[in-house]
């Protein structure tokens, strides 16, 4: 398995780290066309660098999955079909067959694919049993998908407007309660940062076998700006990580415990 999750049965929060993981199987590393230090820059270059850690706190308080492995491996967020996945216009869709500048990163057959396809599926289907488990215990789950951004619009992207807010909460209009994107949005103002509501993302992670079916299933996406805690371009750790660590996570337990007091 290229992902870790751990559960706590007295919490009905699920936590989704989809970004954070920047590990190549070796059985996937000869499919790569770009030499070895193109393919490492990219892998860290795409990731959600730390969120395991900078969302560490939150995640002893839940149940969470992370994925190991990085985007370019697959990016479990995208919708798995490229018919459905706006950004395989881009070479973008779960399985990336183009680098960040465009340039061709790896080909992708029939038999990679299957092979892709599986890790993709099983990430799934664990977060699925997370959530499923969250709901029979509490009669209700809550996910937060947790995510990091670049503070400058990279070319790809379809949000190029600046300057960008220091949090983005993501929200899904059918598994977002306003009451809770409202309880998040001024619990964040009153600690300071600028937040952006589906700016520059938008929408949250729901499992499929709930999504658009049971709003018992509520989830919401939280972005934090990577000037906020890194250096963006040599991918270090600032000086600030841990007290922005910090307030994240406890801003984010303070708006669950006011929206689902727990």
């Amino acid at each position: 398995m290229h992902f870790t999750t751990s559960e706590n049965p007295n919490s009905p929060i699920v936590c989704n780290v989809p970004h954070a993981g920047t590990m190549i199987p070796e059985e996937f590393r000869q499919d790569y066309i770009v030499d070895e230090r193109t393919l490492t820059h990219e892998v860290a270059y795409l990731a959600d660098n730390d969120t395991d850690t900078l969302y560490e706190e939150l995640l002893r308080f839940s149940s969470f999955i992370m994925s190991t492995i990085g985007r370019v491996v697959v990016d479990i967020e995208r919708f798995e079909r490229d018919a459905d996945e706006p950004m395989s216009a881009v070479g973008m869709s779960a399985f990336y067959t183009y680098t960040s500048t465009g340039a061709v990163l790896r080909t992708i057959g029939p038999e990679n694919r299957s092979r892709l396809e599986v890790l993709y599926w099983q990430y799934h289907h664990a977060l699925t049993d997370l959530t499923r488990n969250a709901l029979t215990r509490h009669s209700t789950a809550l996910l937060v998908d947790c995510h990091s951004f670049p503070s400058t619009p990279r070319p790809y992207e379809p949000d190029q407007q600046t300057p960008r807010p220091d949090i983005c909460i993501g929200c899904d209009d059918y598994h977002t309660p306003d009451a809770l994107r409202d309880i998040l949005q001024d619990n964040f103002r009153a600690l300071g940062y600028a937040v952006g509501i589906n700016t520059p993302f938008s929408g949250t992670i729901v499992p499929l076998e709930y999504h658009r079916k049971d709003k018992r299933v509520m989830s919401v996406m939280i972005e934090v700006n990577r000037k906020l805690y890194m250096d963006e371009a040599t991918f270090r750790k600032s000086e600030h990580f841990f007290r922005i660590g910090k307030d994240i996570s406890r801003c984010i337990i303070q708006s669950l415990n006011q929206f689902l007091p727990l």
